[in-house]
């Protein structure tokens, strides 16, 4: 018994033909600015210099004001809502821990208050924290 021929084409459905046409001819293509990726044909980033950079925090006392935002006496922790602290961090919400907890009695949230913040090995702590005058 001869079997009959079949081409090719027609074992194909044309869905895959138009498909494999598609990706031959996009990928031929240099599409977009991400193909030109030369470095004569990217822009100049800024160089890294030490002026650049901002200068390491150093260790030692910062003073700051803020309201008291929340106080959790177990933990011995501040959360307050606090100005820039200069030569440290910007302003924002942040909590703090305490070195002593009995510096949070008497105080209470939405109190201003002025507080010094110890800086030492990358870590914070409040060392005094009162009632701002």
């Amino acid at each position: 018994m001869k079997r009959p021929q079949v081409s090719f084409l027609r074992l194909v459905s044309p869905a895959v033909i138009i498909l494999i046409a598609f990706l031959g001819l996009a990928c031929g293509k240099n599409v977009g600015p991400a193909a030109n990726t030369s470095a004569a044909n990217r822009p100049p980033s800024a160089p890294t210099t030490a002026a650049t950079q901002p200068p390491p925090i150093k260790d030692g006392n910062y003073s700051g004001k803020g309201t008291v935002t929340k106080i959790d006496l177990t933990v011995g922790s501040v959360e307050m809502n606090h100005e820039n602290v200069e030569g440290l961090m910007p302003a924002m919400i942040m909590e703090f821990y305490v070195t002593d907890k009995a510096m949070l009695k008497g105080l209470a949230v939405g109190e201003k208050v002025d507080f010094v913040i110890e800086y030492k090995g990358g870590r914070e702590t409040i060392n005094s924290i009162q009632k701002a005058k």
